[in-house]
């Protein structure tokens, strides 16, 4: 398994996440995870705010991110 490098900020740019995901296989699942809430993410949809601004929507999933874990 791969150790995935830790955002403490709020943000990340693009150059960051096609960094972070470019190691992983193009078969490989993404997971969206609350960590505060414990729940579990599904993506929604993802709109260009503008030229440089990306909202990326997650919404709750079915599941816990603890019954995820089980």
């Amino acid at each position: 398994m791969r150790k995935f490098t830790s955002y403490p900020c709020a943000t990340i740019t693009v150059g960051e996440l096609i960094s972070e995901l470019c190691g992983w296989p193009d078969h490989a699942t993404v997971t969206f995870r609350c960590s505060l809430q414990q729940q579990a993410m599904r993506f929604g949809h993802i709109e260009g705010r503008s030229k440089v601004s990306i909202e990326i929507e997650l919404d709750p999933a079915s599941e816990s991110a603890s019954a995820i874990a089980a």
